[in-house]
This record gives structure tokens, sequence and C-alpha cells, in this order.
């Protein structure tokens, strides 16, 4: 940011922080309200029914394993994990209260383990699942099971005959369970509004809070993925294994979700953090939605998974990090100092 940026944005700050606190208070609690209802809420229900909708597919591959079905169930597997990874940058209230991000959204798991489900002989049902380790179940378990090492023909024939049961029965056991838990997250938040109302009583703590969330999904949802399949492609030590999601070949798609939903919690829908910033500095405002843009264009031009653009030109990765690094220095720096907040560890983490 440009230094006469800064300035002008430190003379408006002391300015309007001058204003009376009740009126500071009004202005922070309906953008925190704001931010519940119309962001956190629709979030939310989106993971349950993309979660639902999954369970559906996972039982129709299951039933009938043909190359259709499992086009489907992998299309809805995308589209429920990117709606986990949209809700996780929102790390506060009932997602994090009930734990349901470890359980469903683990990476890696073991395969081994897995592996040792499909060809035992203990029975596999929805009690079973619920007390595995969080290393056997979740999306990328699924994930394992849908997209695993081998022709589409080969992975349809695993679901097929009597020795396919087995396999179709953990799927559907699999997407049960995450199902269960998204569904019970919904209705511990419901319409979002008790919960909006706790958040708004927290005040500048609960913006430190949210202001954190956003930090996180554009510091460690996007950033650091980019930089770590960067250096792993520079040390030659790349492989596809090592990058969340690239059996699916979604990598790239996690790192755009991630900073979807980072600048979702700044703009809002109706109200967010954005209108606080703009009502002590215009230009700061306009800078951080000019930075959240850039590093979004960034991303969405790598145009494939992270691991193929690192071994093709790491050099576009590079350019897409620099983006990041200036929107989270942005993020850190004068977004914190104007809105008077400051970044912990739990504020950032959302333990």
């Amino acid at each position: 940011m440009q230094r006469r940026i800064f300035i002008h944005q430190a003379l408006l700050a002391s300015t309007a922080w001058a204003l009376p606190a009740c009126q500071r208070g009004t202005a922070r609690a309906a953008v925190l309200r704001a931010l519940v209802e119309q962001v956190v809420v629709p979030n939310t229900a989106a993971v349950a029914e993309d979660s639902r909708r999954l369970q559906s597919q996972i039982a129709r591959l299951g039933a009938e394993p043909t190359l259709a079905t499992l086009r489907a169930a992998r299309e809805q597997w995308q589209r429920a994990l990117l709606s986990w990874k949209r809700a996780d940058v929102f790390r506060s209230g009932p997602i994090m209260d009930t734990n349901v991000l470890l359980r469903t959204m683990f990476w890696p798991v073991r395969i081994a383990a897995i592996e040792a489900l499909l060809h035992g002989s203990d029975e596999i049902d929805d009690a079973r699942i619920d007390t595995m380790g969080v290393d056997r179940r979740g999306l990328f378990a699924l994930e394992y099971l849908l997209y695993s090492p081998a022709s589409d023909e080969l992975i349809v024939a695993g679901f097929s005959g009597p020795a396919g049961e087995r396999r179709a029965r953990l799927a559907r056991s699999l997407a049960g369970n995450i199902s269960f838990h998204a569904a019970g997250v919904a209705r511990l938040l419901g319409d979002g509004k008790k919960y909006a109302d706790e958040l708004a009583e927290g005040a500048q703590d609960s913006i430190s809070r949210v202001v954190g969330h956003l930090v996180h999904g554009v510091e460690n949802g996007a950033a650091n993925r980019l930089t770590r399949v960067a250096s792993l492609a520079k040390s030659g030590r790349l492989k596809a294994t090592e990058v969340e999601g690239s059996s699916a070949r979604m990598s790239q798609q996690i790192v755009l979700t991630y900073l979807q939903g980072a600048e979702q919690l700044y703009i809002g829908v109706q109200r967010g953090v954005s209108q606080l910033v703009t009502a002590l500095s215009p230009a700061l405002d306009l800078a951080l939605r000019s930075a959240f843009s850039r590093s979004i264009t960034a991303v969405s031009d790598l145009g494939l998974p992270l691991e193929e653009v690192a071994q093709r030109d790491v050099g576009a990765l590079d350019a897409a990090v620099d983006a990041l690094r200036k929107l989270e220095r942005a993020l850190k720096t004068e977004l914190t100092s104007t809105l008077g907040v400051t970044l912990t560890f739990s504020s950032v983490d959302g333990d």
C-alpha cells in the first residue's frame, strides 16, 4: 500500500474512533449479525444439503455401479468438498464447537488403514465409522474410494458384485457419517439469530476473531498451500500424494474457495468487515478489495491443479504466491491497525 494511503487512513481512524462508543458498538454488532445470518447460515445450509446429496449419490453408485453413477458421485463429492472448505473459513460457532471439521476433512488419510477395512472381515456400519480415527474417515477417505489410482472402469468394477459390496458399504457409511455431522451443525446453528446475538455481544473481540478468520483463509487456506507446492517442486520432491485433493484434481479449487470465502467475510452480503473499514478509510477499503480481486484472479488464472502447474511453470505459482502474500500483509497490518484489532493464535486458528 502506498504510504499516503496509510497516513490518510490513520488520520481518519483517529477521528472515526472518537465517535461515541455506542455508535461504534452498534455498527460492529450490525456487521457481526449480518455476517452470521447472511454468510455463515447459508454456507452451513449448503454444507448440509451438499452432504445429503453426496450420501444419495454414493448410495446410487453402490446400488448401480456404472461410469455414469461414478461420475455423478465424483461431481457431488467435489461440490460437497468445496462447501465444507468455504464453511471452514469462519472458524467459530457450532462448526468448531462440534469438531466436525476435523471429523470430515482430515488429510492425509491412511491408505493402508482404509485398505485394511476393505479387505477385513469386521462389520462396517455407521456406529463403527463414527468411532474410527479421523485418518480413516471423512471426505478424503471417500476421495480414495472414488479416485483410487486405477482406471475408471476398474473403480466401477471395484463396487460391483459380491466382492464390491464391502467397498460400497464402506462408501455409504462414510458418506452417511459426513451427512449426519453436517445436518447436526445446521440444526445447532438454525437461523443463526442466537449465535449472531452471542457474537454481537463480543463486540471488538468478535471483530478480532472475524478478522482472524479471514486472515486464516488467506494465509493458511491459500498462500501457505501454494508456497508449499512451489517449494516441493523446486526441491524436486513434489509428489501428487503430497498435495491435498490431488487425486480428484481439486487442489487449485480448494485454494480458490478459501480465498473467496475470506473475501466473502470481508465484503459480506449487505454488511461485512468492509463496512467498518469504509467508515474509517475508504481508500484502504478500495485497496483491500483490489488486493482480493488480484489474488483471486492470480489463482484462477493458474487454470490447472497446483501440482500440475508446479511441474509445467513454477513461476506462475510464485506470481500467485506474491499476490497472496501482499494481501496477507495488508490484512495483518493495515486492516488490523485501522480496526484496532489484535491477531492472536486463537483468533487466527479458531481454537
